[in-house]
């Protein structure tokens, strides 16, 4: 099992030896991992033996949202969410979490906060990820704490993945909000300190793990240029148990196609499959 995991492994082993290096998981599941649960333990772990800051990317909106440990997270009820459990044919491709946003009124917004929880009392160097679009008319205006605005700043998105620093590392509760920003695609922000180790939370409640076949390479490759992806992790399979039924070659097929095309998405990560948990039924 080592031998898969060489790349991952030696990157810890180099960060260990120089604390200004960095690694980065992606860790995709289903309500399993909802809110954080589980996810924000193994990044705790990690950033206590190897150093790190921040909870990673947080998606512009989430169903799970209020029941975040790691993170407050807010955001306007106007928001446009196409996530590829449900959305076959979406506006533009699906972002790195298997979801897409778009603003449906003139000022939507988000909000963070962080919170208690050990290496995440901070947001870390919060950065806007959004993608292409012709509207070169939108913009944003950033509130820290109870402040007036602080900052409005134009948006580019001339790239498959435009990032933008929308303020420096603060203990503060920071507002966003969008304008004019019709047709362009966003993602998320990222919250990290740039060193250690950092952990992505990407779950999708009801997700059998097979729509990650759908992430377009290219985009991902894009992201992956801008985060660095050392391992990625699957924990999937509750959702497609079924009572009395033994045999899921079928899922193995499936999922196969899907660990390759993230082979493509993220080139430089090894991949870790978690065994799917037990179900319990009511009888």
């Amino acid at each position: 099992g080592y031998a898969n995991l060489s790349r991952f492994y030696a990157k810890l082993h180099n960060l260990e030896k120089d604390s200004l290096k960095k690694v980065r998981i992606g860790y995709y599941g289903d309500s399993m991992i909802e809110g954080d649960l589980i996810v924000q333990d193994i990044r705790s772990s990690f950033q206590d033996k190897f150093g790190g800051e921040g909870v990673g990317f947080v998606s512009i909106a989430a169903v799970s949202a209020g029941m975040r440990g790691s993170i407050s997270h807010q955001y306007a009820k106007t928001w446009l969410t196409q996530s590829f459990v449900s959305v076959k044919k979406p506006k533009s491709a699906f972002g790195i979490d298997g979801q897409v946003f778009y603003t449906q009124s003139t000022e939507d917004w988000v909000k963070y906060k962080a919170q208690k929880q050990r290496h995440a009392t901070r947001l870390n160097n919060p950065t806007l990820f959004f993608g292409r679009s012709d509207n070169n008319s939108g913009s944003v205006s950033v509130r820290i704490g109870k402040e007036d605005i602080v900052k409005n700043e134009n948006l580019v998105p001339s790239e498959l993945v435009n990032t933008l620093q929308v303020s420096a590392t603060t203990n503060e509760a920071l507002q966003v909000a969008f304008h004019s920003t019709g047709n362009i695609p966003f993602y998320g922000f990222n919250f990290d300190n740039g060193r250690g180790v950092h952990v992505d939370n990407f779950s999708a409640r009801g997700n059998s793990g097979l729509p990650l076949s759908v992430l377009n390479p290219s985009l991902m490759n894009a992201f992956d240029k801008e985060l660095n992806y050392d391992l990625i992790i699957l924990h999937y399979g509750a959702n497609v148990l079924g009572y009395g039924s033994t045999n899921y070659k079928w899922y193995e097929r499936s999922m196969t196609k899907v660990v390759e095309n993230l082979r493509q998405c993220f080139p430089n990560a090894d991949i870790l499959i978690i065994s799917t948990a037990d179900r319990s039924l009511k009888i």
